[in-house]
């Protein structure tokens, strides 16, 4: 988009800093995650001129695992997470959260203080640089060209000529695409004044994103008078509900989808809480080869299968199995991209597609299906310890509540959420794709972040505001050594943050690794003896804490049941002893070992 010069009535002036960071609150962006360095002093002053809250991180790595956090709890909402680093040594320590953000379709805003317009023009050596060959002049856009691989737009001031324009179309960019943007702010222009359109801060339409992607009416009417169809005349439909659809904010839309038609529906491995699990149409997960025998089969017998918001990955297509021995023509995928119908694609966008979709069924005319399996159990897998990862997810299953969020590490546990029915209005979080080790931890910060300005709000989630859900980690000995220190983080007013219930899986080391190969060499092994329910807490300063080492059946019943009624007000610690070679049935079945 060109920018486009405004009329001067319609002018103001504010310094580059103040204007970026009062046009990320407008957008009802209330926290940012960061952490100060040099080049990035001058913008983080302008943040007190606006209500916004700073959180600063214990390393950049961490702020931007929580800015994803924060983002995967309101990006629904049509918003993003912000993370704010310094030139080279700080976005450098961010690219890999960034990176994850990518890959998961994650909105982040990355703005990053860089060195000053002038020292750009001489290439000098200035620190945080990575220098040429020696006698040779640096070159100050290394990390930005560094930054083009992970995200949608690199947007790089050079001068204020537009930046307001320029900022704008990057969150809209940002907005549109559902992935990391970068902003570069030389340090001697955060101060300066820029002009821009004073009308735009009065409305923020211009980035609801149905009036960003505009629609393609001719195909849209083809595309849904198809589907519409094959609705009709089928016999025996099914819904699979992905994970797309809750970061182009069309949860909503499907919730509708499954509610009129009554299909069948599932969840796919990485849209896991995208439906209402309590529906008796629900019927589990699917993910190909590895779902149940049960759901497999019937999944592979239906003669229509609607994938919203599909997301075709290693992971979440059961290792290339999620349509294996399915009729290409018995498929309908859509996604933002597009919609496929019989193998053919359409430019159609499904944020558009949906609303017609149900504004143009017909009721009268949508078929009862002839069944609606159900396959909700936790097949159980023998253990050497007390406790076993059946125990656990057996526990879960009564424990879980409507309207919590659980954050799951990348760890085994996370390959048996999918057996468990969820109560209404819980969320699953986690990097079911990207499964960078470490990220849950401060991912939970992000979103204990997000739920204590819902709570501030009086808000729910959507329409699930009955009664405030708790934050539940479910964190690995392993992942939690990479970044312990963000815990920290939590201990901090509830009015900021929401506490939450810490499930540490002590089972002696890396044992997703262990499953794959050398289940006994020392390179799978982690820093043994860590006091985790003992002084932990009381380390990283916490007044007020629980914390409890289960090693037996009894012990964690204790814990779960003195849980029962938290709502985040202190935090609490269950550190659970586990065998270092169990894990669910399903990483089993992935890694070829004993299947199901």
């Amino acid at each position: 988009m060109a920018p486009v010069a405004l009329p001067i009535s319609t002018q103001t002036s504010l310094p580059l800093g103040e204007y970026l960071f009062k046009r990320i609150e407008s957008l009802g962006i209330q926290s940012i995650f960061g952490v100060p360095g040099d080049f990035n002093l001058n913008l983080l002053e302008h943040l007190y001129s606006t209500g916004l809250n700073w959180f600063g991180s214990c390393n950049e790595l961490n702020a931007s695992y929580s800015a994803d956090g924060y983002s995967r709890m309101v990006c629904s909402q049509n918003k993003f997470g912000v993370v704010v680093t310094t030139f080279g040594v700080g976005e450098l320590s961010a690219i890999n959260g960034i990176s994850g953000s990518f890959a998961e379709y994650v909105p982040v805003l990355h703005i990053v203080g860089t060195t000053s317009t002038e020292v750009k023009q001489t290439n000098a050596n200035i620190h945080h640089l990575i220098p040429n060959k020696l006698g040779n002049k640096s070159n100050h856009y290394v990390y930005e060209e560094m930054a083009t691989s992970v995200s949608c737009k690199v947007e790089s001031l050079t001068d204020l000529d537009h930046a307001a324009i320029k900022i704008d179309n990057l969150i809209k960019e940002i907005l549109i695409t559902k992935r990391p943007g970068y902003l570069y702010i030389p340090c001697n222009l955060a101060d300066q004044m820029i002009n821009f359109n004073n009308d735009s801060f009065k409305t923020t339409s211009s980035f609801k994103l149905s009036n960003l992607i505009p629609s393609v009416n001719e195909e849209l009417a083809i595309v849904t008078d198809s589907i519409l169809q094959k609705i009709y005349n089928c016999k025996n439909p099914c819904i699979l509900g992905d994970i797309l659809t809750d970061r182009f904010c069309q949860v909503e839309n499907l919730h509708k989808l499954v509610n009129i038609t009554k299909f069948p529906n599932f969840s796919t491995f990485m849209g896991k809480s995208i439906l209402n699990e309590t529906n008796k149409t629900y019927s589990g997960e699917y993910n190909g080869l590895e779902s149940s025998p049960e759901t497999y089969e019937f999944v592979k017998s239906c003669d229509l299968i609607i994938h919203v918001g599909d997301y075709y990955t290693e992971t979440n297509s059961g290792h290339d199995t999620i349509y294996k021995g399915i009729d290409t023509n018995k498929l309908i995928l859509m996604n933002q991209n597009r919609v496929q119908i019989d193998s053919i694609s359409y430019d159609v966008n499904f944020i558009h597609l949906l609303p017609n979709l149900l504004d143009k069924l017909n009721t009268l005319r949508i078929p009862k299906p002839t069944q609606t399996p159900s396959s909700f159990k936790i097949n159980p897998v023998p253990s050497n310890a007390n406790i076993s990862q059946t125990d656990l997810l057996e526990k879960l299953q009564s424990f879980i509540e409507p309207n919590d969020t659980i954050v799951v590490e990348t760890c085994s546990l996370m390959f048996g959420l999918p057996d468990l029915r969820l109560p209404k209005g819980t969320k699953v979080i986690g990097q079911h794709f990207y499964m960078s080790i470490g990220m849950g931890l401060p991912c939970s910060f992000g979103v204990g972040v997000a739920l204590a300005e819902q709570k501030k709000r009086g808000r729910g989630r959507g329409t699930q505001a009955e009664k405030e859900g708790r934050l539940i980690l479910i964190e690995g000995d392993g992942s939690a050594q990479m970044t312990i220190q963000e815990l920290s983080n939590f201990n901090r007013s509830n009015e900021h943050v929401i506490k939450p219930i810490v499930l540490l899986l002590n089972n002696s080391g890396y044992t997703v690794e262990r499953l794959i190969k050398g289940p006994e060499r020392s390179y799978n092994d982690i820093r043994p003896s860590w006091n985790w329910s003992g002084s932990l807490l009381d380390t990283f300063g916490f007044q007020n804490h629980k914390s409890m080492k289960c090693q037996t059946i009894d012990d964690l019943n204790t814990f779960f049941e003195n849980e029962n009624d938290g709502f985040g007000n202190e935090i609490s610690l269950c550190e659970v002893i586990l065998d270092r070679l169990d894990v669910p049935w399903r990483f089993k079945y992935m890694c070829g070992t004993p299947q199901k």
